[in-house]
């Protein structure tokens, strides 16, 4: 009867220390949040408090993959602006500088250019004229404005700004993408945290019991195998707590990596908002993403830039017309004229090809049609992407609600069997296994929040939006 008191007396005891789990309430990520001190009690600067908004800023702002993404945008801005010059008249010098080799000598018979009355031949004997061996330079300057191939040079511009145009979609598709990681980060953080916040409070609920039974142990009021029990579990939650720890570290190294600064950057996150009930108009969303998406545009992109080389093609039957001023400058060549100017109009045609354009324009059309069927299959893998997101989004959604239920349950079944064994109803294995089965709810809903959050960016993303 002695030991049995002693036994009810360790039991009301323990009993004592258990009631802070029945009034844990480890919320999703505003807990996680606010217990953050727990996870720095050594660190006594003040740490940065990171939100989701500026996370996604500094990534949009600094990320190192972004910014070698725009470096493309100039370099077709400075390839447009190279296109634009061929309007201009072209200037041309060219200049040769040689040794003759060998005497060049010109021979001119009588009246070789012409017999006149009043002189008589031209020249009235057979003359030669020779040039020694000597330096000689010749210089040609020539300026040329094209007339006929500005048709051809305004498609090349055309197709120089839908390159551009390319390039900054792909930009900022690679943004989307950035910015989509960075949200599941942002989010896989904060669900680490929650957790690791669980952990701590577990591990300092076996420690108290442990403490206790100890002393129950050595009185011999307890059972050994009580104490063992509890030593086991205590282990197991110390385990998991270095676990995680190496986990949250590598996520904020990976996220400091993302915004574009030094990994080992210190910080803490902010809770994201609540969980709202979701309202969303999937035909106006269907519409958006077909006016946004980054590849639906791309795809429209290449269209237009396989019909304009097309059209430059087909351009190619157009002679060439240009309007030609030319000087050339003889020097120590007796024989040729000094300087020679000229203006007028240069014509370059090329009449037949034996095909070859009409062959190029086949291929040309092939290709136009090629990138409208793309357009139509991108349009088409844009909406089941969105349809699938959307899908996904509302089960997780449901899967939430399924699991708060689940955690409140546990939650209540906990506090039950905690009053029952302050009233000496319930054994401790029994509590013991209830606050492992709540352990477990919390975990399933900290990893179900988790998807529904990684879900809801997905879903932004298929829409086209940050």
């Amino acid at each position: 009867m002695k030991v049995r008191n002693h036994v009810v007396a360790t039991l009301c005891t323990l009993a004592s220390l258990l009631p802070v789990v029945a009034s844990a309430q480890p919320s999703a990520f505003a807990k996680a949040s606010a217990d953050k001190s727990a996870l720095t009690e050594a660190n006594v600067s003040v740490t940065e408090r990171l939100s989701l908004e500026n996370a996604v800023r500094l990534a949009v702002e600094n990320n190192t993959q972004l910014q070698s993404a725009r470096l493309q945008i100039d370099k077709a801005d400075a390839d447009l602006a190279s296109a634009r010059t061929r309007r201009l008249p072209l200037f041309s010098t060219d200049v040769t500088v040689s040794q003759l080799v060998t005497p060049i000598n010109f021979s001119f018979p009588q009246g070789a250019f012409g017999t006149y009355p009043s002189t008589g031949p031209i020249p009235s004997t057979d003359t030669n004229v020779s040039v020694p061996r000597q330096p000689t330079f010749y210089m040609q300057s020539q300026v040329s404005q094209p007339l006929t191939q500005l048709v051809r040079i305004g498609l090349g511009i055309k197709s120089a700004e839908t390159s551009r145009d390319l390039e900054v979609e792909r930009v900022r598709d690679r943004q989307f993408s950035i910015v989509n990681e960075v949200k599941r980060v942002y989010f896989a953080i904060l669900q680490t945290q929650s957790a690791l916040v669980a952990t701590d409070e577990a591990i300092e609920l076996y420690r108290e019991l442990d403490r206790t039974l100890q002393v129950r142990v050595a009185q011999k009021v307890a059972l050994r195998g009580d104490a063992l029990d509890v030593q086991f579990r205590l282990a197991q939650e110390e385990l998991q707590r270095v676990t995680r720890r190496n986990q949250l570290a590598s996520q904020k190294e990976r996220l400091n990596q993302l915004l574009g600064r030094e990994i080992r950057t210190e910080f803490d996150v902010e809770p994201a908002d609540g969980v709202s009930v979701l309202d969303v108009d999937l035909v106006a969303a269907r519409a958006r993403a077909l006016e946004n998406r980054p590849d639906l545009r791309e795809a429209r992109l290449t269209l237009q830039q396989a019909e304009l080389d097309r059209r430059v093609t087909k351009a190619g039957r157009i002679p060439d017309v240009s309007l030609v001023l030319a000087h050339t400058s003889n020097l120590n060549v007796d024989v040729l004229p000094t300087n020679i100017a000229s203006a007028g109009v240069r014509l370059t045609w090329e009449p037949f090809d034996w095909g070859r354009r009409k062959h190029e324009l086949v291929t040309k059309t092939a290709t136009v049609e090629q990138a409208r069927l793309a357009v139509r299959d991108a349009e088409d893998r844009a909406t089941l992407d969105l349809n699938s997101r959307f899908r996904t989004l509302t089960e997780k959604r449901a899967l939430l609600n399924v699991a708060a239920m689940a955690q409140a349950t546990s939650r209540e079944r906990l506090r039950v069997k905690t009053n029952q064994f302050q009233l000496q109803a319930a054994l401790l294995p029994d509590v013991l296994q209830l606050r492992a089965e709540l352990a477990s709810s919390d975990d399933r809903y900290q990893q179900v929040l988790l998807d529904f959050w990684t879900a809801k960016a997905d879903y932004d993303r298929a829409v086209g939006e940050e």
